[in-house]
This record gives structure tokens, sequence and C-alpha cells, in this order.
């Protein structure tokens, strides 16, 4: 039994394409507990998983556009050690996407997607910069900026080739 099957299986028994039956009110505490934290576990790894994209994304942008300072060279090493865990945080993602469409036929209620365009955007407008001024130089953001813009446009192409 693969690892993504229990996956699957709760996906889709969690209502396939029919609208949500009523939620009645839980009896004790450890119900409501239950409700929230399992009945919604996709969800909450959705929100988990966008909330560390969010981040990532935008402390790169931020390194990059601001320059260096006293927490760059801290910065720098911090991002790229979790450089190959937002990889895996994506691949995940995308897994999660493709079981969700393949399996349940529900429509998504998560957009992860626009990153892909926003890293294409930061790849190239930092790339211009790099090349077209003398402010900005190719160093370890700008690697870590390649890396996942390439990466990410990779992953989302692979799954839109390969559609249900």
């Amino acid at each position: 039994m693969a690892w993504w099957d229990q996956l699957t299986e709760f996906l889709y028994r969690s209502n396939p394409g029919k609208e949500p039956a009523p939620p009645s009110s839980p009896q004790n505490l450890m119900e409501a507990v239950r409700r929230v934290f399992i009945t919604e576990a996709i969800d909450w790894l959705y929100f988990a998983l966008s909330f560390f994209t969010q981040f990532y994304f935008w402390s790169i942008a931020f390194l990059f556009f601001s320059g260096r300072g006293g927490y760059y060279f801290i910065s720098t090493k911090l991002l790229g050690a979790i450089s190959e865990p937002y990889l895996g945080a994506v691949g995940i993602y995308v897994i999660l996407k493709e079981i969700r469409k393949r399996k349940i036929a529900r429509e998504s209620r998560h957009y992860g997607e626009i990153y892909v365009w926003l890293w294409l955007i930061l790849l190239l407008s930092s790339s211009s910069l790099v090349l077209l001024t003398k402010n900005f130089h190719f160093d370890t953001i700008m690697r870590l900026i390649i890396t996942n813009s390439l990466a990410s446009l990779v992953i989302y192409i692979a799954g839109k080739i390969h559609r249900p």
C-alpha cells in the first residue's frame, strides 16, 4: 500500500462532489477538536504549506531587492538551508492537488499556482537587474531565485501536461 493511498481514501470519503451535509453541533470538547483538526486536516496542511511558501518567497524577494545588510549573510544561509524543504513542500502541494483532482473531481479552493507566476516575474526582474545594473550581482540569493523559479515552472508544466 502506497503512502498516498490513505490520503486518497480520506479525500474520497470527504463528500466527493456533493454539497457537505449541515454540521451537527459537537457533543463534547473532544468531538469539537476532532472536527476542527482531523476532519479539516487537508485544509490545515494546505494552510501550513501556503504560509511556508509565502514566507520563503517574500523573504527571498526582500533580500534580493534590499541588498546587503547586517542580516544578509545569516539570512542567505538560512534560506539556502530551507530551499530543498521548500521544493519538497511544493511537491506535496502538487501531490495533494492531483489526488483531489483525479479521485474526487472537486474544484480546488487553493490557488498555489500563482507562485509559479510570481517566481517567474521575480526571475525576469532580478535577471534584468543583474545584467543591466551595477548595484545587483549574481550571488547566493540570485542562485536561489533561479533554482526555485525553474523548479516551480517544471513542476507546474508537468502537472499541466499530465492532466487526467
